[in-house]
């Protein structure tokens, strides 16, 4: 995961796809395709034309109300390449994290504004039950390509109109904010291998037979041998 970068990603291809129809005179309907694109872009590398959605990340929070502590071995952050016959690894519990962003729509015609509306809040950002697919890593392996996805919440905080007027043309506007749940995972994963031969524990065991104690504690030892579907966690 590459955090931030994954959720923009995300979000951005969530967006895309809407389409919006111009009214014609004669009744026909001709769709135009609404362009997405992240808030304040270098202006050579997109042309602004309407209707159009941007999007931008107002917030990042720490949610310590979901935190805990431990280890954890999370399949999704497995590292690319990691050998999991041989090989098992733990990670300190990531820190949950709360990303807001707004989603700005801007329409000149109020047909296109209504239209934007209803497909962002009926299809692509609901107002409860909200879902993220985020892409944690891609492996692949000769032809084969292999990707590792979770899904985040996606929670829709505000819905606001901001409808304005520009050098005497209307121009419609809506604001969105939603949260999208995420997490860091600040320290490195540590490695453990598979036992593969018997293993001494001492421990201790139950004597008699002193005369000034005669229960007392001395070690002895015992012999482990594991199956081979036994990872060793210590």
């Amino acid at each position: 995961m590459t955090f931030l970068l994954s959720e923009d990603k995300a979000l951005r291809e969530l967006l895309q796809g809407i389409i919006v129809n111009d009214q014609k005179a004669d009744g026909d309907a001709t769709p135009r395709q609404v362009g997405v694109w992240f808030g304040q872009p270098d202006q050579e590398i997109r042309t602004q034309a309407y209707p159009y959605i941007t999007i931008d990340m107002i917030d990042v929070v720490r949610e310590t109300d979901r935190e805990q502590r431990g280890l954890s071995s999370p399949d999704y952050l497995i590292p690319v390449g990691f050998d999991e016959t041989t090989m098992s690894y733990v990670i300190p519990k990531p820190i949950p994290i709360s990303i807001d962003y707004q989603i700005t729509t801007y329409a000149r015609h109020p047909r296109h504004d209504r239209e934007l509306m209803t497909q962002l809040l009926f299809s692509k950002l609901p107002l409860r039950f909200g879902w993220l697919e985020i892409t944690e890593k891609t492996e692949t392996v000769g032809d084969v390509t292999t990707n590792t996805n979770t899904l985040r919440r996606l929670d829709v905080i505000n819905v606001s109109k901001r409808d304005v007027t520009e050098q005497a043309k209307r121009l419609f506007v809506n604001a969105i904010t939603v949260r999208v749940s995420s997490e860091i995972a600040q320290e490195t994963a540590s490695t453990l291998y598979k036992v593969n031969s018997g293993v001494n524990v001492y421990g201790p065991t139950t004597t008699t037979g002193r005369s000034d104690n005669p229960d007392y504690l001395s070690f002895g030892s015992i012999t482990i041998t594991p199956p081979n579907n036994i990872t060793n966690n210590n």
